[in-house]
């Protein structure tokens, strides 16, 4: 018994090490994390453009024929930015390209956090507005963008990183009593910046794997999944069609059909096992990033299929993108000197192997 009782305080013990090494010894996924940020501000953006055209009608001014919905589903305070925007006006449009603008700062990594929280709640704000405008789309972006708030967005690939990487290199010390009590609150409460950044990792990992999970078990209970033909119906309705001939060229090998069906399900169904080793969870990752990819493009979804990549990027290790920053500033250096010889200058390749020009390993 005694022997029993030792194995398992000793299991105790190793878990309870594992979980302080995962939540407080360093931040996770942090490139993870920056490309999440990346096309989630991307998204954001790309959807104030495209419905620029019809935001008064969907939103502003003439979105009169909604108002008694609204009322009934208000979300109140703090949502209330486009509340009274509707009479229309530059109060809306001030709203809406606000949107658009934080959107940007998202995408470049400009004052990362401020730019998440503001950004949902501008996103939040704008479809609560209008209850009939709004699907699962919506509750996927405003989910994990919730989520988002609480991560270090902007360490790499990010505005902010460039200034901070000025900063020192210019050798630049705090200075004045306020300065230096920011400091040291900073050193001693360090942990929770940390804590934070990795359980907001957690909890997207959970929402993904009960998304997907759920999906899948939902699917299986359907006969048309069951028998490989379910993907064919949505690809031929019209609001779901942006491509007919795309979509017509995909659904005439029955064989693709099925098979584009099945692994859907198996993919969804098995995805949080498929993480637990390398390779399968290479398998994983790009079977739901190639469904997605069809989504967007097949569907006519594409803010919904850019919210689930970025949330499905924490799941890609440091070392992967380490290695495509690399090959990337190798070619865009190659093409450089291309460049720079014909133009008459020296047309020298830069120097030092490819992994010199990336940012050093984060563990």
């Amino acid at each position: 018994m005694s022997a029993v009782g030792e194995a398992t305080r000793a299991s105790w013990v190793r878990l309870v090490g594992r979980l302080d090494w995962w939540f407080l010894d360093g931040e996770k996924a942090l490139y993870g994390v920056a490309a999440a940020r990346i096309i989630t501000g991307l998204g954001i953006l790309l959807f104030v453009l495209a419905n620029a055209s019809t935001a008064s009608y969907t939103w502003g001014g003439a979105s009169d024929w909604s108002a008694s919905l609204s009322r009934s589903s208000d979300w109140g305070f703090p949502f209330v930015v486009f509340a009274a925007a509707q009479a229309g006006g530059p109060a809306f449009w001030f709203g809406y390209v606000a949107l658009g603008v934080s959107a940007l700062a998202l995408l470049v990594g400009w004052h990362g956090r401020i730019a998440a929280v503001v950004t949902l709640w501008l996103y939040a704000s704008l479809t609560a507005s209008n209850p009939i405008a709004v699907d699962q789309t919506d509750n996927a972006v405003r989910l994990f963008l919730f989520y988002f708030c609480f991560a270090d967005l902007s360490r790499v690939w990010s505005l902010d990183a460039r200034r901070r990487g000025r900063r020192e290199a210019r050798g630049h010390k705090a200075v004045g009593s306020r300065s230096r009590l920011i400091a040291r609150v900073r050193a001693e409460a360090g942990w929770v910046p940390t804590l934070l950044h990795n359980a907001a990792l957690v909890a997207v990992a959970g929402q993904l794997f009960v998304v997907y999970v759920i999906a899948g078990l939902s699917k299986v209970q359907g006969e048309l999944w069951r028998d490989g033909t379910a993907i064919y119906y949505p690809l031929h309705v019209d609001r779901f069609a942006p491509w007919p001939a795309l979509s017509g060229l995909l659904t005439a090998n029955g064989v693709l059909v099925a098979f584009a069906t099945w692994f859907a399900v198996a993919v969804q169904l098995f995805f949080p096992f498929l993480l637990l080793r390398r390779w399968t969870r290479v398998v994983g990752l790009l079977g739901v990033s190639a469904m997605h990819i069809g989504i967007g493009l097949f569907m006519g979804l594409p803010l919904f299929s850019l919210a689930m990549l970025a949330a499905d990027m924490i799941f890609i290790r440091t070392v992967t993108f380490q290695r495509a920053a690399a090959f990337v500033a190798a070619r865009v250096g190659v093409v450089r000197a291309r460049l720079s010889s014909s133009r008459g200058g020296i047309g020298e390749l830069p120097e030092g192997a490819p992994s010199d020009r990336t940012s050093p390993a984060i563990t």
